[in-house]
């Protein structure tokens, strides 16, 4: 702690260093510092302490008279930004600022989004005229279909009961067109469906592949 000189019991300003804790722990207490400090020293040094302070000689206090009204500060709020008329890139500024403040776009809903009133016309879909169009079941269904109306099975083997497989499928295919069919099945098809469906028996017969106790209605 340095002190300057001082002349008589006067007030004298001096740089004090203290700790940051007991300053906090002073200013919690409300404590005068400079009150506290001073009766500190006059204690040790044996010296009368004085409890009041005036105010240092080169403090500066202006006292204003009654009458005199005080001057507050009062903000004018800022002026409108001047536009120069000679300024040549004025034009330009403005456009500028108006694109700037131009309002967003609304788009316009799509006829297929647009909300449906009480007075909205419902489109409807012209409903076509039902045409004539081939039968497309199954294949299976189809020989089933022909066995079941057009063969007739014997009991017995005999000269009428014996059909070659050729001949009996292209009756099959001339049946299917008559009935409208799409799906034609293959003669493969048409012969393992005989057999392992329908149980036709087959046999050569002069050289020539037949169906066995089986006839034509």
């Amino acid at each position: 702690m340095g002190a300057g000189k001082s002349v008589g019991s006067g007030w004298q300003d001096v740089p004090v260093t203290l700790r940051s804790d007991i300053v906090a722990a002073a200013e919690k207490e409300k404590l005068d510092i400079s009150s506290e400090c001073n009766k500190a020293l006059a204690q040790r040094l044996g010296i009368e302490c004085q409890t009041s302070r005036q105010a240092p000689v080169n403090s500066k206090v202006i006292v204003a008279p009654d009458n005199v009204p005080v001057k507050r500060s009062v903000q004018t709020p800022a002026a409108p930004p001047v536009i120069n008329a000679e300024d040549p890139t004025v034009p330009g500024k403005v456009l500028r600022e108006k694109k700037e403040r131009k309002p967003p776009a609304v788009t316009k809903p799509r006829e297929d989004e647009q909300p449906r009133t009480a007075h909205s016309p419902v489109q409807t879909v012209p409903s076509t005229p039902a045409s004539k169009s081939k039968k497309k079941g199954k294949k299976e269904e189809a020989i089933k279909r022909f066995v079941s109306t057009q063969i007739v099975r014997e009991a017995e083997e005999g000269l009428d009961a014996i059909i070659a497989k050729d001949e009996l499928y292209q009756r099959f295919e001339r049946w299917c067109r008559d009935q409208s069919y799409a799906n034609i099945p293959e003669r493969r098809v048409f012969s393992v469906t005989l057999k392992n469906k329908f149980a036709f028996a087959e046999r050569i017969v002069g050289g020539i592949p037949s169906w066995v106790s089986v006839r034509i209605k």
